[in-house]
């Protein structure tokens, strides 16, 4: 089956009285659009051969006001049905698109940019739209009209007429079913053009203090110009297929009147038919004109919904890595221990090692320390234990549990995370701290913020706990974004809490005042600190150190000291450094 046509099963079958309904009024409508011709044949006729009087007139009047009236309200019930239910789909489809973007793992967000997706989420969900709304409509309008039109003519007319003036609609067809598959891949072309230049703009703004920085404002006009031109031009090839048919269909309909013009006129002269019905005739076959431009637009409209179909039910398809099974375990407060036994690791993705032969034991109420040079494997640790990659089991225990056999969501209820980014989101700053919390009040806010030494400078903004952030925080400095998602972790109240590289932004007094919080607020909870300072972590019940994916040495700060390895160079080394105090590898 043609990729695509399931997912639109699925729905239109779902909404399939509301297109019954619509499509039943498009007849009606076409219907009584079938009478004009022949009240107009009828009128003309009675006139011309004195067979029609007033009341006659009349009566034809009355019909046509109905036929008028029928044909308003049928317009306005097939735009309500079968509209309203492009609408319902585009809606459900754009919910479920993002609902299972929610359930996909981090690697398919590394796989996949920001453009491709917002790709789908606009210019594909609008094609399915249209195919599903409008789509419908011009599809069985243009059947449904083209049939009666066709019907009427050899029926009321005159079928010899009729026969010789549609020779050139077969024509249609036959370019239609040629046209298909160029629009089907110029339409796929043109959306891959899109996802470049939405994720070129997307980047381009999240590194715009880069850009200004480097003076790359002309090399990154150059780029967007390039990609832009790329667009341009896939939009141009798909718009060159629109512009090269609907004339093509209009040429052929004025084939066809200019032979009901000419043969119809020898016929009439010939008393083959009648005035009227030349007229009506002449009538009916620009009524066609219609039909025939909305096939080629239903061609248009069918092969880029398929197209825009076919690319999210890939997406709605795609396999879920992370999940829990029938088994899984729930529970809403694990103890804080942690065991790892004989762990290693690959990135799945790429299949590149990244943790070997990892043996940690931490005691609920512990604090351990992670230190190391970038890319050691400190955050690939802290991504496993937040489970967002699969592992082996019975290799990581939480409080005593498999984490595998952990329902995911019990296992990232139970830590609070910083990550290394400090992101927050475009939101007022209460809405940041309290952000995984269904209910809150202002007293827990306040009280995780000033616990993260950031409740004062939250109290110098314009609106108080009311500002709005920006953009990523854009609005706040790297250490107030760092203490705000250091209490937006804080107020869960979690009985294990990571904090990966979140304190190198403040000074060493913030950063004390922040550790001494910590510790009186996290005391018989467990706590892992990522860091590069020695400060940070020289207090820690337990310090490793990570090099080249594996725990090299381990221990207390005095131990590791006197072990004069990588940890006290590091420490020699900070100790050097006036006023600066990071390891710098």
């Amino acid at each position: 089956m043609e990729g695509g046509i399931t997912i639109l099963k699925q729905y239109i079958f779902k909404y399939k009285w509301f297109y019954i309904t619509g499509i039943l009024m498009l007849w009606m409508t076409n219907v009584a659009q079938m009478y004009i011709p022949k009240a107009t044949a009828a009128i003309t006729d009675g006139i011309t051969i004195g067979s029609l009087d007033i009341d006659g007139v009349v009566e034809i009047l009355k019909l046509l006001i109905l036929a008028i009236f029928t044909i308003v309200i049928g317009r306005m019930g097939w735009r309500i049905t079968l509209v309203g239910s492009g609408r319902r789909i585009e809606k459900e489809i754009r919910e479920a698109l993002f609902t299972k973007w929610l359930k996909l793992d981090i690697t398919y967000f590394n796989e996949n940019k920001t453009g491709n997706l917002m790709a789908y989420a606009t210019n594909d969900l609008n094609a399915i739209r249209m195919m599903t709304g409008m789509g419908v409509i011009v599809i069985f309008d243009a059947i449904i009209m083209t049939l009666m039109v066709i019907y009427t003519m050899a029926t009321f007319v005159n079928i010899k007429l009729t026969l010789v003036a549609i020779v050139p609609m077969p024509l249609i067809a036959i370019s239609g079913l040629y046209m298909k598959k160029h629009i089907h891949d110029r339409f796929l072309a043109k959306q891959r053009a899109f996802a470049n230049l939405s994720d070129q703009v997307q980047e381009s703004f999240s590194g715009i203090k880069v850009i200004k920085a480097f003076v790359q404002e002309n090399q990154t006009l150059d780029k967007f110009e390039s990609i832009c031109l790329d667009n341009y031009v896939k939009n141009i090839s798909l718009a060159k297929i629109s512009a090269f048919m609907n004339p093509a269909m209009q040429f052929l309909v004025g084939i066809s009147l200019l032979i009901s013009i000419g043969y119809g006129g020898y016929m009439t002269l010939n008393n083959e038919i009648t005035a009227g019905s030349f007229i009506a005739f002449n009538q009916y076959i620009l009524m066609l004109t219609w039909p025939m431009s909305a096939i080629t637009h239903a061609i248009n409209v069918y092969a880029q919904g398929i197209a825009a179909a076919k690319r999210i039910e890939e997406v709605l398809n795609a396999k879920e890595i992370i999940l829990d099974n029938e088994n899984s375990i729930s529970k809403d407060n694990l103890e804080g221990s942690i065991s790892i036994k004989d762990f290693n690791f690959d990135f799945p993705d790429n299949n590149q090692p990244a943790l070997r032969n990892i043996n940690l034991e931490i005691e609920s109420g512990q604090t351990l320390a992670i230190l190391g040079r970038t890319g050691s494997g400190k955050s690939t640790l802290v991504n496993i234990l937040l489970r967002f990659y699969n592992i082996e089991e019975n290799k990581l225990f939480i409080g005593g549990y498999d984490i595998m056999k952990l329902c995911v969501k019990t296992v990232r209820g139970n830590i609070a995370y910083v990550p290394q980014d400090n992101f927050l989101f475009s939101d007022t700053v209460k809405n940041n701290i309290a952000f995984g919390l269904g209910d809150f009040d202002d007293e827990l806010v306040q009280e995780a913020a000033t616990r993260a030494n950031v409740h004062q400078n939250i109290i110098d903004f314009t609106d108080k706990y009311e500002t709005v952030v920006g953009e990523k925080g854009t609005m706040l400095s790297g250490g107030q974004k760092q203490r705000i998602s250091i209490a937006r972790a804080l107020i869960l109240k979690a009985p294990i809490l990571i904090l990966d590289d979140s304190l190198s932004a403040v000074d060493t007094k913030t950063e004390e005042t922040i550790l001494n919080n910590l510790k009186k607020v996290r005391n018989g909870k467990t706590n892992i600190i990522i860091a590069h300072r020695i400060s940070t972590v020289r207090n820690a019940d337990k310090i490793i150190v990570m090099e080249q994916g594996k725990i090299a040495e381990q221990g207390t700060h005095d131990s590791l000291i006197k072990l004069g390895g990588i940890y006290a160079k590091m420490h020699i080394q900070q100790q050097l450094k006036k006023g600066g105090d990071t390891y710098e590898g």
